[in-house]
């Protein structure tokens, strides 16, 4: 007897729902992460979750753009911290903001609303009214302020086609030890494919093949100081001069 691919890959994501149960862990700089009970790792870095977050996406990432309209997509939507994030630290920018989230296995409201509550940066900054809707409604457009619309996608990655043309894109997958497959140059090409001329691209990882696999798609490749308890970071942006 044998057994379609289709249907093994149903049985695998049956199992990892139910081993999505997550254990709230206080991380180095007094907000917290969540570990993931199947995958064996961390949503953010125990040194700090808050501020790897904003040293890699905001600092990296967002603050490259000021008074302007921009779309941005994350690869790994996890907790919606950097959501959240994107949010509170664009106030003083004055961006207006696309934010497109995918997301194969979102995490429960009430596991994301402890995760919100045991986060301090985010809790005093935004009400449960506000953080909700980091949460709620997936595959459907909603309103977080005039200047801030939110789509979380629920969605295999390998599934996803980009529509949209993004500005940035923060790569905040789980590991390639444990997801190799959210880290191959086919995945990485079709959304770089959307990405604009000098548009961003952003990760915690620094694995010199996924560096290799970025000049091989046109990007600038730039290693970037990490935030505490990791050496270096990525930041590579589209170089519209080389022909690929």
């Amino acid at each position: 007897m044998t057994t379609s691919k289709n249907h093994l890959g149903k049985q695998k994501n049956r199992l990892i729902l139910q081993r999505m149960n997550t254990e709230i862990i206080h991380t180095g700089d007094g907000s917290c992460t969540l570990r993931n009970e199947c995958f064996g790792e961390t949503y953010h870095s125990i040194n700090g979750a808050v501020a790897e977050s904003m040293h890699i996406f905001i600092n990296l990432g967002l603050r490259n753009f000021s008074n302007r309209n921009i779309s941005i997509l994350e690869i790994g939507y996890g907790t919606g911290l950097n959501a959240m994030l994107t949010f509170i630290e664009n106030q003083p920018l004055g961006n207006t903001i696309f934010y497109h989230g995918i997301e194969k296995f979102p995490i429960g409201t009430e596991t994301f609303m402890q995760f919100v509550k045991h986060t301090p940066y985010i809790s005093e900054k935004l009400d449960d009214k506000i953080a909700t809707k980091f949460c709620d409604n997936w595959d459907s457009e909603m309103e977080i302020s005039q200047n801030f619309k939110l789509q979380k996608q629920k969605i295999d990655f390998e599934a996803f086609s980009p529509a949209l043309k993004y500005d940035l894109i923060y790569f905040d997958a789980f590991s390639p030890d444990t997801q190799p497959e959210m880290w191959t140059m086919e995945n990485l090409r079709k959304i770089i494919n959307n990405l604009t001329d000098n548009g961003i691209f952003v990760t915690y990882c620094c694995k010199g093949i996924l560096k290799q696999n970025l000049r091989n798609l046109g990007m600038n490749v730039r290693r970037m100081p990490g935030p505490k308890g990791k050496r270096h970071v990525i930041r590579a942006t589209k170089d519209t001069n080389i022909s690929l």
